[in-house]
């Protein structure tokens, strides 16, 4: 659950409004923004600003800036008018309809703008190719006229050549037959490029009619899959690909019992926002309940990672970390290495008391394996 900011500062002048949100020790690098005409958004870490603008504002004009402790916005005004309050003032209702709606334009927009970029690069490529073509062109004409004109300088010292010796040739007594006419031999073919698509291919052989009807029903069969357990990206609106959305449902997923559709989402949140460390801690308790240790001990791992710098705030997030790995180390049969986990747990939180009686019941564990180790090799050095 996000904590939203509420200790904000706002002034403003003739042609802006300007907001200051405190970072609260976060990071500015950690900051994800977005801005429109009457709505903007900050969000970083677990902390969650937003403020529908009483008016208008022209985002072209307008700036932020990012410190080291807080955010700037530098709104400019489109009206030169003194704004009563920051905020206009809506239900809880009208402010979830008016972000959706919000939100929903600025991507057509981005989109549109994504697109026209594209076509613009595609049509100065277009352009380029052209003008490469023209040159090539003129090159290969001058080239064809050099050839044309050495030709005929060529053939022309020939048929001097000839005119003197027709002059001073012996005169053929016997005429001869008629020679038949050689056939013209064409001129080479002219160069020229062929370019080939290639079609895209799941499978890393030949396409085989013989074998494209076992091939459909294998990628049938793997989508069906994944659209069972978890999300496909081409199945998903652009506001289900939030980190936060994918957290909560990982979350109902987990309460629900479903435990492959849990891994699955904190999965795809995790491709989205890799240093999201709700994510590990959420996913790992999934592996957990579904007897993949191994890779609960390396989500508990990367979210201990993340949770840096340890200030008291995330210091139960980092309690469940490391007594969720050493349960989880335990399971693999590392006890040395469980009890170590446990112990900084412990050392982190002294009063809790369930952590130190499941490390009080491993100890013993590890001292009767110890004590069994030592009988057999005593029996087998006696042997």
């Amino acid at each position: 659950m996000p904590l939203i900011v509420k200790d904000y500062k706002w002034r403003q002048s003739d042609n802006f409004v300007i907001i200051q949100v405190p970072l609260h020790g976060v990071h500015q690098s950690k900051v994800d923004l977005f801005t429109s005409p009457v709505y903007i958004k900050a969000s970083f870490e677990k902390f969650f600003f937003e403020a529908f603008l009483l008016r208008s504002v022209n985002t072209a004009e307008s700036k932020c800036t990012k410190t080291a402790s807080e955010i700037v916005f530098e709104l400019a005004k489109n009206e030169n008018i003194e704004w009563e309050s920051l905020e206009v003032d809506l239900s809880k209702a009208e402010r979830l309809k008016l972000k959706k709606g919000i939100i929903e334009e600025e991507h057509l927009r981005f989109q549109e703008e994504c697109k026209k970029k594209s076509d613009n690069k595609s049509e100065l490529k277009r352009v380029a190719v052209r003008e490469q073509i023209s040159l090539d062109s003129k090159i290969r004409n001058k080239i064809e006229e050099i050839k044309v004109e050495e030709k005929s300088k060529a053939l022309g010292d020939v048929r001097a050549w000839e005119r003197s010796v027709e002059k001073s040739a012996p005169r053929i007594v016997k005429g001869s037959k008629k020679l038949q006419k050689s056939t013209l031999v064409p001129l080479p073919r002219k160069i020229a490029t062929v370019h080939v698509d290639f079609t895209h291919r799941q499978f890393p052989t030949p396409c085989r009619e013989s074998h494209l009807a076992e091939e459909e029903e294998w990628l049938r069969k793997q989508a069906e899959v994944r659209r069972s357990v978890g999300f496909v990206s081409e199945d998903l609106r652009a506001e289900e690909k939030n980190p936060q959305w994918l957290n909560a449902k990982g979350q109902e997923f987990l309460k629900a019992g479903n435990y492959l559709g849990a891994i699955s989402a904190f999965s795809f949140a995790i491709k989205l926002c890799s240093e999201y460390p709700d994510l590990y801690i959420g996913r790992s308790e999934a592996h957990f309940y579904k007897e993949n240790y191994f890779k609960c001990a390396q989500d508990c791992s990367s979210a201990v990672e993340l949770l840096r710098p340890a200030v008291p705030s995330n210091l139960e997030q980092r309690v469940t970390c490391l007594t969720r790995k050493g349960l989880a180390l335990r399971k693999m049969g590392f006890l040395r290495e469980c009890i170590n986990e446990l112990e900084f747990a412990l050392k982190l939180k002294p009063e809790n008391q369930e952590v130190r009686d499941v490390l009080v019941d491993i100890k013993t564990e590890l001292a009767n394996q110890e004590e069994n180790d030592e009988k057999n090799s005593n029996q087998l050095q006696t042997c």
